[in-house]
């Protein structure tokens, strides 16, 4: 990544980092030997042929670590909707494929775990990406077929996608689960963030991450013809390059020198807290495509996350490409720490649609006449016949886009890159080609 990670960064992270689990007191280090070493035992998937491999696997210690306390929510537990049963029980020291050995945990999300592995036979790290039992994001994999012939080309974008290296099944206590073979990323956008000191990235990191974004969508949108409708920072990776993947050894040793805290919840499965390493310098990866539609649409059925979704998605009318130019906006207000312009939420029920138009004719102005007529019959519950919001819910007290000028001292070339990203009307959005030209970005 061009200028993601620079020496200030490091300075202020470091060159390692931790993933922990809030609330969780350091004081639940458990001492080495105080347990069994029967609990927790790691177990293999499979039995590896001696003779097949040129690595052989270690055995990850079973104590020594910090313990959560079992009325604490960790990691995936603290999804509304969590249900033990749709995930796989991975433990780490696990086997996979005869070659796959779990190292450590690098992530979670609402339809899967990432785990960091050592590909034994091939002497390097990868990342097995293991989704839940009968998930219904099971684009991903055809998503990564569709777009292999493109990655011979020439375009710039296709190395911001994150790579993928091959797929297996795995059976689990309550079904089968799809296993992704990926590149291991370092961290997310979203957990970088986090662990800055200001909570946010400076303009001219945020210009390079942009860059590096619309150049995986310009290679998406004109070459691939696919659209991704699930971006954000937490899909933003941070990368090594090729060259630097020995480096996730570290990750590995610190599992056997100072364990994952970790939260047993029965015999068979076990609950782990993420690690991730900051990378020096590397590529930004866009990833997670589980959600990703194949061809240019356009499409008639709900999609995006509430907060991120575009106007056409909550009018329930076609959508395409554009919809991942509005997510490059609303990123961008994320990368630069400003509050969010769309709160969408989701528990106000049957509200839930008025309330998100309210907050978008708060920050972008009444929609426009073409705009309604898309959806005549849907627009006519929310607007009259004039066009005038009939305050089913009242329009709240946001700033127009204007006002984010002079926010962390934004200036107006900001606000105008925004105007391109954020509009009512989807084919008045800028391409992620004429994107990459803006005067913000390239000032």
């Amino acid at each position: 990544m061009r200028s993601l990670v620079r020496a200030s960064l490091n300075a202020r992270l470091g060159a390692n980092i931790t993933r922990t689990q809030p609330g969780i007191n350091p004081a639940y280090r458990i001492p080495r030997g105080a347990l069994p070493t029967t609990t927790f035992q790691s177990r293999p998937s499979s039995t590896l042929d001696p003779a097949s491999t040129q690595e052989k696997p270690r055995s990850f210690p079973v104590e020594g670590f910090p313990t959560i306390k079992a009325d604490q929510p960790a990691e995936e537990e603290q999804l509304f909707d969590y249900s033990a049963c749709r995930y796989y029980p991975v433990h780490i020291g696990e086997i996979f494929q005869d070659r796959y050995q779990v190292c450590s945990k690098l992530g979670w999300g609402s339809c899967s775990t990432t785990w960091l592995a050592r590909d034994l036979k091939d002497k390097k790290y990868v990342a097995l990406k293991v989704y839940i039992h009968n998930s219904v994001f099971h684009r991903e994999l055809p998503f990564y077929e569709h777009i292999a012939p493109y990655l011979s080309s020439d375009h710039p974008g296709r190395e911001n996608i994150r790579r993928f290296h091959d797929s297996f099944t795995v059976t689990g206590p309550d079904g089968r689960h799809i296993v992704l073979v990926q590149e291991p990323g370092c961290i997310s956008l979203f957990d970088l963030k986090e662990r800055m000191h200001e909570n946010r990235f400076p303009e001219e990191m945020v210009k390079s991450i942009l860059t590096e974004l619309l150049q995986a969508l310009d290679f998406l949108h004109s070459e691939c013809k696919a659209v991704h409708t699930d971006i954000h920072s937490a899909n933003l990776l941070a990368c090594m390059n090729d060259s630097e993947n020995a480096k996730f050894k570290g990750i590995e040793d610190s599992e056997m020198t100072s364990p994952s805290a970790r939260k047993p919840v029965s015999s068979d499965r076990t609950i782990y807290l993420s690690r991730a390493i900051l990378p020096k310098e590397g590529p930004l990866r866009l990833s997670d495509f589980g959600e990703a539609r194949i061809g240019p649409g356009p499409y008639d059925y709900p999609a995006m996350p509430m907060p991120y979704r575009a106007p056409e998605i909550v009018l329930e009318v076609p959508w395409s490409y554009p919809v991942d130019i509005w997510c490059v906006g609303l990123t961008a207000c994320d990368l630069l720490g400003l509050d969010s312009l769309f709160s969408a939420d989701h528990t106000a029920g049957d509200m839930y649609e008025p309330a998100h138009f309210a907050e978008l004719i708060a920050v972008l102005g009444p929609p426009p006449a073409a705009f309604l007529a898309f959806n005549p019959e849907k627009a006519a519950q929310l607007w009259d016949e004039d066009g005038k919001w009939k305050d089913v819910v009242p329009i709240p007290g946001k700033g127009m886009l204007e006002s984010l000028e002079g926010q962390m001292s934004l200036p107006f070339a900001f606000v105008k890159f925004m105007r391109r990203t954020l509009t009512w009307v989807p084919n008045e959005r800028a391409t992620a080609k004429d994107l990459l030209e803006d005067p913000w970005l390239k000032d």
